[in-house]
């Protein structure tokens, strides 16, 4: 007995010793840290938040206000294990202190936002009434460190078509360029949209004195980070615990939040091309399961009908539009935040034909950069920070190609720095532009443009980008653009509307007139024209298959289909239906099939269930008639979905 009271002793002597999690606040809005002279503006009682992780954890917590990093670092001599704060202003403090931090959680402010922005205050007597009437006038931004206060303030400036560019001074403090605004110093001054009432209630500026004439695009707001040195497990339990705050509504009261801490967005997910990573249809995952309904996000308005859909990053996402009596190609920059704008680009194009002449390609954003594909054979690369365009051509007029029937639909391909786009000339059927300038690379004569997108990859033990054109289906050099080989199928006439597919060396077609047929390829690269594999059921107008768990999907003329892929291509099972009419597109991840249909229903299926039964039938947009052709986008735990006259942003479930 006496022994092991020795050994609790010894353990409960280890147990206090333990060091407490120190955790770094940098939040503006901290009690300790704020003027608490509005009622709930800056009173974030971060006491309440360290009570309960200790609760839940074990450990002991000390909270550390402070509001630079560095300050920090001298009161506690020692690196922190997590730290709370704008993004912007940690990560600036960390690189100039040498300090590994990565976000674990962020957290939502009383609208439920995890964004910021800053927002353009000129006094109430200007007649400044938006960014365009500060031209040639001084403005005061915020504090280099604030990011929606400095470089978003200048993003938006470069956005406002000012005649002449604002004379621009950097604020040493947040409050400075509003002091300065008061004294008739400056015109404008940009300061963090929190901002403005605690100014007010506490008397640095007396109230009606100032209105806002603009707003700055969002940045990240406040986050949880770790540092280099924080202890995985114990990452991992307190990022656990602070993103189901949701259910404590004392707790979410006390940090001024709408849903206190949710998980970041992945920076490195994105949606950047036709039917996402490698044109292949598959997300990095699928959620097990789907919430119903789903949560929404955000949506935004439209103008023109649902054809195109978008192409997203974590920030952005660009969606294709037409004014209401169609005559102008409008693409569209929203943030991912909150779906409000950033940037338009709108050029004429007036033109007839079936199913609107609204733009049909998915946009592409590549190194910052973004090339956008209208139905009349525009193409313009704009940049993705801005809008503002680095060239253009139009593929009819500068290709001597003719405007296709259903218009041009297949999004340009990007290889390397080569942008790969088939305008279906007789002389100039394929061509490859330098990405960055436009300039004509190389061209191959050939058939006319369908309706298809190309992919690329290695066959036959050459790189080579595949697609078809009116006539067939081929193979291309990336380096050169000599064709390298063609394929006519059986039924030669094939509308050559769905993306063809590589998977594993092999080639995987699915069209019209010709089924589904899997080819292999000899050793010189080209094509072995007898198919290895067929299945003459699945016959798909528009929607592209994908293969998830050795099998095939995708969806014909009121059926969808699986297709064992390690079995002859054999259907494992058929579903018929209503919903599958028109068209459906098809996304894979996980062991999951997500399908979002024309008739405004999406699907959650399990790929390896061997009869067609649905884990999950939503309708996402109630009865509000979809009639939508626009392939989703998914981003992290973000799901895309447009119908005609909306784009919504919805909660997937959790992986």
């Amino acid at each position: 007995m006496i022994r092991l009271a020795g050994c609790f002793f010894a353990f409960a002597l280890g147990q206090a010793a333990e060091p407490p999690v120190r955790v770094v606040v940098m939040d503006p809005l901290a009690l300790a840290l704020s003027c608490s002279c509005v009622d709930g503006v800056g009173q974030r009682r971060y006491d309440q938040l360290a009570a309960h992780l200790e609760q839940a954890t074990g450990r002991r917590f000390r909270f550390i206000y402070e509001e630079s990093l560095d300050l920090a670092l001298r009161r506690i001599r020692s690196k922190p294990d997590f730290i709370i704060g704008k993004d912007a202003m940690v990560r600036f403090d960390a690189k100039r202190l040498k300090l590994t931090v990565t976000p674990l959680a962020d957290l939502t402010d009383r609208d439920g936002r995890t964004t910021q922005r800053g927002v353009f205050l000129v006094r109430t007597g200007d007649p400044a009434k938006r960014l365009a009437d500060l031209s040639g006038r001084d403005v005061m931004l915020g504090p280099e460190e604030e990011a929606e206060t400095h470089h978003a303030a200048k993003v938006a400036l470069q956005q406002g078509r000012l005649a002449k560019p604002a004379k621009l001074d950097s604020a040493g403090a947040i409050d400075s360029g509003v002091l300065a605004l008061s004294d008739g110093e400056v015109a404008a001054a940009v300061v963090p949209d929190y901002l403005p009432p605690l100014l007010v209630g506490c008397g640095k500026v007396e109230p009606g004195a100032v209105r806002v004439v603009a707003k700055t695009p969002p940045v990240p707001g406040v986050r949880l980070f770790r540092t280099g040195t924080t202890d995985d497990a114990l990452a991992k339990s307190v990022a656990a615990e602070v993103t189901v705050l949701v259910k404590r509504k004392e707790l979410l009261a006390a940090l001024e939040s709408a849903r206190g801490f949710v998980k970041p967005l992945d920076q490195a997910a994105t949606w950047a091309d036709w039917r996402g990573p490698g044109r292949l249809g598959q997300a990095p995952s699928l959620p097990k399961k789907l919430p119903g309904p789903l949560r929404k996000i955000w949506s935004a308005k439209l103008t023109g009908p649902a054809v195109a859909g978008p192409a997203a990053t974590a920030a952005r996402v660009i969606i294709p539009d037409k004014n209401k009596d169609a005559t102008r190609d409008i693409f569209r920059c929203l943030a991912a935040a909150d779906g409000s704008e950033i940037w338009q680009l709108d050029y004429a194009a007036a033109g007839d034909m079936d199913y609107s002449n609204s733009p049909r390609a998915t946009p592409i954003v590549h190194d910052g950069l973004v090339y956008l594909h209208g139905a009349l054979g525009d193409l313009h690369c704009v940049r993705l920070d801005t809008g503002a365009v680095v060239w253009r051509t139009n593929y009819y007029r500068d290709h001597g190609a003719k405007l296709l029937t259903w218009g041009s639909s297949s999004p340009p391909l990007i290889v390397d720095d080569k942008l790969i786009i088939n305008p279906g000339g007789r002389d100039v059927s394929v061509a490859a532009l330098d990405r960055k300038t436009g300039r004509l690379i190389w061209e191959t004569p050939g058939h006319a443009a369908s309706y298809s997108a190309f992919v690329v990859g290695e066959l036959g033990g050459r790189r080579q980008v595949i697609g078809y054109d009116s006539a067939s289906v081929g193979g291309w050099d990336p380096a050169t653009g000599e064709r390298l080989w063609e394929h006519v199928p059986r039924e030669g006439a094939d509308f050559n509307v769905t993306t063809p597919l590589i998977h594993v060396g092999q080639l995987l077609l699915a069209t019209e007139n010709n089924a589904t047929r899997l080819h292999d390829f000899l050793p010189d690269g080209k094509i072995n024209p007898k198919p290895v594999l067929t299945n003459v059921s699945l016959a798909p107008d528009t929607c592209s298959p994908i293969i998830v768990a050795g099998r095939v999907f995708a969806t014909a003329y009121g059926e969808m289909y699986c297709l064992d892929l390690k079995n002859g291509l054999k259907t494992i099972w058929v579903a018929e239906d209503d919903m599958f009419f028109d068209h459906s597109n098809v996304i894979g991840g996980n062991g999951r099939v997500l399908v979002w249909t024309n008739s405004g229903d999406l699907l959650l299926l399990d790929a390896e269930a061997n009869e067609f039964k649905p884990l999950a039938r939503l309708r996402p947009f109630g009865d509000a008639i979809t009639a939508s052709m626009s392939h989703p986008a998914i981003v992290g735990n973000r799901l895309y979905l447009r119908i005609p006259n909306e784009l919504a942003c919805f909660e997937l479930g959790e992986k």
